[in-house]
């Protein structure tokens, strides 16, 4: 069985609205070469990476599922990187807290998920999640009304 990574936002975090894709990548032996689907719905990219990865006989293949940040321009981009930055350096300094004198690894606390879905969705349905994904990127709903 492969393994699937799920970027998981806060449930009211505007992410949730983003676009989503899906890096299929080799992992333990397997040599090939990694490569990025979607723009999917997030439903539809989590269900489409269970069904590729932990259906997967040999067990080469990890999927990364991520929102795609509407980045605009550069200083956008560095905009994120620095405020990821910054979120990595909080993260490594609660990770170096103490629980009764103790030190704590917060990575210790990984645990695996059971799929969600049980089928991925039919390419119709991922068809019509594309067309609003693209819907929202480009605001065509708003030139509607």
């Amino acid at each position: 069985m492969g393994g699937v990574i799920i970027y998981e936002p806060e449930e009211d975090s505007d992410v949730n609205e983003f676009p989503w894709t899906v890096t299929f990548e080799p992992s333990g032996g397997d040599d090939w070469d990694s490569f990025i689907c979607g723009p999917y719905e997030r439903d539809h990219a989590v269900a489409l990476a269970e069904a590729v990865a932990l259906d997967d006989a040999e067990g080469g293949v990890l999927a990364i599922v991520k929102p795609m940040l509407p980045a605009l321009s550069a200083e956008d981009v560095s905009a994120t990187i620095d405020e990821l930055r910054e979120a990595a350096l909080e993260e490594e300094e609660e990770a170096e807290e103490t629980v009764n004198g103790t030190p704590v690894d917060f990575d210790d606390d990984l645990e695996e998920e059971e799929a969600e879905f049980a089928e991925p969705p039919s390419p119709e349905e991922i068809r019509e999640g594309m067309a609003r994904t693209y819907r929202r990127l480009l605001d065509l709903d708003a030139d509607s009304e």
